[in-house]
């Protein structure tokens, strides 16, 4: 009888202990998974910090070079080319003959206006000498007064035709000097658009005729770039820039930045600025890219752009303090650097900022930091 009390009591304690245990078990259990379930619903972020920045990558732009001067040849009369002297290539001098051209019309129109001013000469010689005579018979008066007007204001209007004659044989012999195509300026020929027979018409750019040579003059080049307008404060005019050419890779050129347009465009908010460099190996027309010189303003850091965050109220960026606590730090944001943004105001290299913040982090969150790899919260 003892021995099976004993035994029962055994038992129990037994299975006191086992009950002990279980519920031991389960209130560790239910801690953990306490404390897991806070660490999860805390942000887990990968933080930064700003870079003080002494000098910013080079503002790169695309042009194209001009020549110092470029000027379409055109006829200044009518007639067939007769011979040209100078092909593409060729250097020219200002006043040098290029081409010829044959003019029958105009040397026709020549002999009959000679002819016309011979008739005019003698018509005017005749009515100022009639003029004369009766001038002098008037105190006579074997002729009227009414007669010797006529005859001076008749002499006056010979005289005019004369004039227009003369001046009429002086415009058909500048237009024979104009058979002579000469070079304006010094260059180099970049274009011959006709041959020997071809029908010229004299004309301009704003006409239909055809442009008879292009006349570069290549000893200097241009560039007219587009700068944004929150880059063109940065480039005074008498900089030196530098010029890459996509024909001449690993080469560069120096170019002086001489003048800005003083005015920006509305549509695309740049103002233009000009670049002139020496002739020589590159040509009018090359594709450039130009590299202008930045500088960081006084007191800039950096952060990655990825940094940034966009509220109605403003851009800002996420800093965690000592406590861990996130706070939204409004920013002033300058240029865009590609992968880094500069910052001029707003935060210190001592600030650390959450990389790619989520977009549900506010003010006041506690986060958890991490050295890499920004974590998402755990629903």
């Amino acid at each position: 009888m003892i021995s099976s009390r004993f035994f029962g009591g055994l038992v129990f304690l037994a299975a006191l202990g086992v009950a002990a245990w279980g519920i031991t078990s389960r209130l560790h259990a239910q801690n953990a998974l306490a404390q897991n379930s806070v660490a999860d619903a805390q942000w887990q972020v990968e933080v930064t910090h700003a870079l003080p920045e002494s000098h910013v990558p080079d503002l790169i732009l695309p042009g194209q070079l001009q020549a110092w001067t470029e000027t379409p040849i055109y006829a200044h009369t009518s007639g067939y080319l007769k011979h040209w002297a100078v092909d593409i290539g060729q250097k020219v001098r200002a006043g040098q003959e290029i081409a010829e051209i044959s003019t029958p019309d105009i040397d026709a129109q020549e002999a009959q206006a000679e002819a016309e001013m011979r008739t005019a000469e003698a018509n005017e010689e005749l009515a100022r000498v009639t003029a004369q005579r009766y001038a002098a018979l008037l105190p006579t008066k074997t002729v009227s007064p009414q007669d010797a007007d006529n005859k001076r204001l008749d002499a006056e209007a010979r005289k005019t035709a004369l004039d227009a004659a003369r001046a009429n044989l002086e415009r058909l012999h500048a237009l024979d000097r104009f058979r002579k195509i000469v070079a304006p300026v010094d260059g180099i020929i970049t274009a011959r658009n006709v041959d020997v027979g071809t029908m010229i018409d004299s004309g301009s750019a704003n006409g239909k005729a055809t442009e008879l040579f292009h006349l570069a003059d290549t000893h200097r080049l241009r560039a007219y770039i587009p700068v944004p307008e929150d880059e063109v404060s940065s480039l005074p005019a008498g900089g030196v820039v530098r010029i890459e050419a996509r024909a001449f890779p690993g080469r560069t050129w120096s170019a002086q930045l001489v003048r800005h347009a003083q005015a920006i465009d509305p549509v695309n908010h740049t103002e233009l600025v000009e670049l002139n460099l020496e002739g020589g190996i590159l040509l009018p027309g090359s594709y450039i890219e130009v590299h202008f010189p930045r500088h960081a303003a006084q007191q800039s850091v950096t952060l990655p752009a990825n940094t940034l965050v966009f509220r109605a109220s403003g851009t800002s960026v996420a800093v965690v303090n000592e406590h861990q606590v996130v706070s939204l730090k409004p920013v002033i944001v300058g240029r865009d650097l590609g992968e880094r943004i500069e910052i001029l105001s707003g935060i210190s290299p001592s600030d650390r900022v959450v990389v790619s913040p989520p977009d549900s982090l506010a003010e006041g969150v506690t986060v958890i930091v991490h050295e890499a790899g920004a974590l998402r919260k755990v629903p």
